[in-house]
């Protein structure tokens, strides 16, 4: 069955929900350019009332990188939150995980084909743990980091399945497409933000609920 990752949680009532309905993951973005932004001390919270549940989807923070953040930076944060696992978005250098010395994985924003399979081939294994996709695959956009409502090219996905064990197929998803991407590219794992959403951050329930079903349901 497909994992199911949802994302850009900001608040306590959705992060319930969304574990209620059955999300394997939860994101949390600790970027500050993000509309979905929120810093790892409110996380805390969330995440310490989510795992009173019977059963507790890993959660994962979400990091863009750039030239004012470290990996130090990035366990920090990780700690003060308490997420299970980094998402990394932007680095250049494969070492910059292997730096981290946490459960992490690097999110691909290629702009071909060519350097898709290029990056997952400088940065697919040895950092992840199995519970964790071993790269994600988000579409590319030149100013924005996930979250954008575009979708990663078919092709490209497919291409990094028969390559990556666990791949996470990410950008443009909703309740409507997602079956169709399911079986058309056999993901290991998919990651939703604004195919559920009211407005930036802020959850619709049941699309979040729809969004879960017709993922879990579509190879079935």
């Amino acid at each position: 069955m497909t994992i199911v990752k949802v994302c850009g949680l900001t608040n306590q009532a959705d992060a319930q929900q969304a574990a209620e309905a059955g999300a394997d993951m939860l994101g949390f973005i600790f970027a500050p350019v993000s509309k979905r932004y929120v810093r790892p001390e409110d996380a805390r919270p969330i995440i310490d009332a989510i795992r009173s549940r019977p059963t507790v989807p890993v959660c994962v923070g979400v990091f863009v990188v750039d030239a004012a953040i470290t990996p130090a930076d990035i366990v920090a944060q990780s700690r003060i939150s308490g997420v299970d696992a980094a998402q990394i978005v932007g680095a250049n250098d494969p070492g910059f995980l292997a730096a981290l010395n946490m459960p992490s994985y690097m999110c691909l924003r290629p702009e071909t084909p060519i350097q898709a399979v290029e990056e997952a081939a400088r940065f697919e294994p040895q950092y992840q743990p199995p519970w964790l996709p071993t790269l994600q695959l988000d579409a590319f956009h030149p100013a924005l980091y996930g979250g954008t409502g575009q979708t990663a090219p078919k092709d490209v996905a497919r291409q990094l399945v028969r390559k990556t064990p666990r791949l996470m197929l990410s950008g443009g998803l909703k309740a409507d497409n997602v079956a169709e991407y399911v079986r058309d590219v056999q993901p290991w794992a998919v990651d939703v933000a604004s195919g559920t959403e009211l407005s930036p951050g802020h959850k619709d329930h049941q699309k979040v609920h729809s969004f879960i079903q017709a993922a879990k349901s579509a190879l079935s």
